[in-house]
């Protein structure tokens, strides 16, 4: 494992008010941590342990990137917005 590595919560049988639960508390406790949360599927249950931690992993990075595409837009339309 790499010196900072993500750290990954696999959830399995939590209802979805649970695991918002379950996601608020972590946070606030790891807060400027790489956290990856996930909940099991009937397809997830399938796999190795280490090829669901790649693939959660390789999904993270997706996000991330389309989070910091969604700010960067937000702040290009606001920045236009000042300027009317």
């Amino acid at each position: 494992m790499s010196e900072k590595s993500e750290k990954i919560i696999i959830m399995h049988g939590f209802e979805k008010p649970e695991i918002l639960q379950l996601m608020r508390v972590v946070k606030e406790n790891f807060q400027g941590e790489e956290l990856i949360f996930a909940s099991t599927t009937p397809t997830s249950l399938t796999w190795k342990v280490q090829d669901l931690i790649e693939e959660l992993k390789s999904e993270h990075e997706e996000f991330k990137k389309i989070k910091a595409a969604k700010l960067q837009n937000n702040h290009s339309n606001n920045q236009n917005e000042s300027e009317k």
